[in-house]
């Protein structure tokens, strides 16, 4: 009783404090984190695989735990550190494969973790992405994170590493492209129908294909909705997907037709593909063995090989749309509160996603917000409708912003200065987030990733 009273009497009394406390019980974990490591490290150098033609080869176990490249080591002094920790083989092998990665096929990002400049755990998952890749590959995400490891958003790292991929493997991301291929599939649970008089069914389709299902199922169910279905959005959506069965197997499948009439389009797809003028013209790649890579909006964002999306777009239905180059230089304004759709344009392509640190919701589903607020009693004196007034927000950090006393500032096209209510600040920009009021890492020496 004694001591949970003393341990009760030292807590700090103010939130600020308590803020500042836990700061510091991070920065102590952290520096034990690096500790350990290293540590693991020193043991995994002491463990290589020996000679086969050494007399003490047979008490050893030889195994690559992590990416091309990196030492073989002797599996069997993994139990010791599992055992002496209290832990798992299988959990300190992968801890140990995650470090052997930095050390040896992430060189910047292990030097960051070693200076205390990029968070232990960010480098781990990193790492985890990594295990895979060529050796060039690996080399180009170690370049690309070390100096912004702790400002990754998850789908960042994604977009990052499957740029590599595509630049240093194309020939696996083909073979993988095809397999994928052979992964396409529509299976009806019929073993497992509910009491209820439902089924299940999964499938993995083409993403034309399944972007054209998913229009023609959400046009459905408004239908219903318009028609006074009380159903909700679920169960309009699943009646829609009947009713396009019916009507397929109402209208039958004309065999006889040698040349039937081509279908409209009824896909859009909508590409924006980050490409250098050589790129384009394919002269710079000629030699390399790299390949042209793009993204689709629709599939999150996520890269795609330039001939993935030829082939989808040479669909015949599938229509392509090529949209006016959007110039970020330029200053767009409208009266009245509703931003036109070439602002709306404007700042998604420009934040791409929310704006709050750390946030990596997709700027096309946020709702886009006036920095310094619309006045509507007196439009003139409140912040204009304009794309240096408006700001692409999550409804949950939208509400935090106008109710949870956190306030922020656009000090350039898209760089933010955000405040917490106890005087926090964060900086927020392409290249990701980061507290401006402690120390945080060393700035880049070139040019950013396109991340």
């Amino acid at each position: 009783m004694e001591t949970t009273t003393r341990s009760t009497a030292t807590l700090p009394d103010s939130p600020a404090e308590v803020l500042a406390a836990l700061k510091s019980e991070q920065d102590h974990r952290r520096a034990s984190e690096v500790r350990s490591m290293r540590l693991a490290a020193h043991w995994v150098a002491l463990h290589p695989a020996l000679d086969p033609s050494c007399p003490d080869a047979c008490f050893q176990s030889p195994k690559t735990l992590a990416g091309q490249g990196s030492p073989v080591i002797d599996e069997f002094c993994i139990p010791d550190v599992a055992t002496m920790l209290g832990m798992t083989c299988d959990s300190v092998g992968s801890w140990l494969t995650d470090i052997i990665e930095l050390r040896y096929r992430l060189p910047q990002l292990w030097a960051g973790v070693l200076a205390g400049l990029v968070t232990p755990w960010r480098a781990r998952r990193i790492a985890q992405t990594t295990l895979g890749l060529t050796p060039e590959a690996a080399s180009f995400v170690d370049e690309q994170t070390a100096w912004c490891a702790n400002r990754l958003t998850p789908t960042q790292l994604s977009r990052l590493v499957d740029h590599a991929r595509a630049r240093y493997m194309p020939e696996e991301l083909a073979k993988e492209t095809e397999a994928a291929a052979d992964r396409r599939h529509v299976t009806f649970d019929t073993d497992q129908v509910s009491f209820d008089g439902t089924l299940h069914l999964e499938a993995d389709l083409d993403l034309p294909d399944a972007l054209g299902l998913a229009e023609a199922v959400s046009a459905g169910a408004a239908h219903h909705l318009a028609l006074g279905s009380t159903d909700t959005l679920d169960g309009r959506r699943a009646t829609a997907l009947g009713d396009l069965a019916r009507h397929q197997l109402a209208l039958g499948f004309d065999d006889e037709d040698p040349d039937p009439a081509p279908q409209p389009p009824t896909t859009q797809i909508v590409l924006h593909a980050h490409l250098s003028a050589h790129a384009i013209t394919r002269l710079d790649l000629a030699n390399s063995g790299e390949c042209l890579t793009g993204s689709v909006e629709q599939a999150g964002g996520r890269v795609l090989t330039a001939d993935q999306i030829a082939a989808w777009c040479g669909r015949p239905d599938v229509t392509v749309v090529v949209k006016p180059v959007i110039d970020l230089r330029d200053r767009l304004e409208t009266g009245g509160y509703t931003p036109t759709h070439a602002i709306r344009e404007h700042v998604i392509a420009r934040d791409r996603t929310c704006v709050f640190p750390w946030c990596g919701r997709n700027a096309r589903r946020c709702d886009l917000d006036h920095v310094i607020p619309y006045d509507h009693h007196h439009p003139d004196r409140g912040g204009t409708t304009s794309t240096d007034n408006l700001a692409a927000l999550c409804r949950r950090h939208h509400r935090l912003k106008t109710h949870g006393r956190w306030s922020y500032t656009m000090t350039d096209p898209g760089v933010f200065v955000w405040t917490s209510p106890h005087g926090h600040q964060y900086l927020r920009d392409h290249t990701g987030s980061r507290p401006i009021d402690r120390a945080d890492p060393t700035e880049p020496s070139g040019h950013p990733p396109d991340i």
